[in-house]
């Protein structure tokens, strides 16, 4: 969960002091984001220890990344109008999402995997899916001694089987926030990022079911 902080009996002079220490951000600095939770464990912090369920097996590559600005996944304005950027830690948003989905289907049992590429058809994988980020953002507003985050996301994701060469599609979009917290810290950014990502796999997952070696609406 996003950690939030109440600070009381702070003076005006130790306010103001915080406010100038923490508040100010000169334009252009930079931030890196990681949009995968840390192994082992889901966005909330707990350790996920799942087997593997009998199924297909699934390959997850690289989204393209559809955004004007594919480094940027967001931003941090302070009340005076400085500006601090979150960045991608990897460099590549498509690539990181790739993994944060394949991450998410291993912990609800499927067995998938990430690739960096579309494994060849002599013993690959059974379905391959892919998608496309249209909206990847979160941004921190800080107003008197409080910091507002807001998350957005919509990927299309598709999966295709190797059985039949058939294909489905889907797009999902979802917000979240997190209001009033005083201490912010960039791993507060990752983690709302990271759940409102999570809901565009979760949709994708309640929504279709295995046919055989082969993934279909529900």
């Amino acid at each position: 969960m996003i950690r939030q902080h109440v600070v009381r009996g702070l003076s005006a002079p130790v306010a103001v002091g915080l406010l100038l220490l923490f508040g100010c951000s000169g334009k252009g600095d930079i931030i890196p984001m990681n949009l995968t939770p840390k192994a082992g464990k889901d966005v909330g912090g707990s350790v996920q220890v799942v087997k593997a369920m009998p199924g297909p097996r699934v390959a997850v590559i690289p989204f393209e990344d559809a955004r004007a600005d594919r480094a940027k996944v967001g931003s941090r304005t302070s009340m005076w109008g400085g500006e601090t950027d979150f960045n991608v830690s990897s460099g590549s948003a498509g690539e990181e999402t790739a993994q944060a989905f394949a991450d998410y289907l291993k912990r609800k049992g499927w067995q998938a995997q990430y690739a960096k590429a579309i494994p060849a058809a002599e013993n690959g994988p059974d379905i391959v899916l892919s998608g496309k980020i249209l909206e990847l953002a979160v941004d921190a507003k800080r107003g008197f001694l409080l910091t507002d985050i807001e998350a957005r996301t919509k990927l299309v994701i598709q999966a295709k089987n190797r059985e039949d060469e058939s294909s489905i599609v889907r797009t999902d979009a979802h917000s979240g926030n997190h209001d009033n917290v005083f201490w912010f810290d960039p791993q507060d950014g990752e983690d709302i990022l990271s759940e409102v990502l999570e809901k565009n796999f979760e949709r994708f997952v309640v929504n279709t079911r295995f046919e055989d070696r082969s993934i279909r609406f529900r």
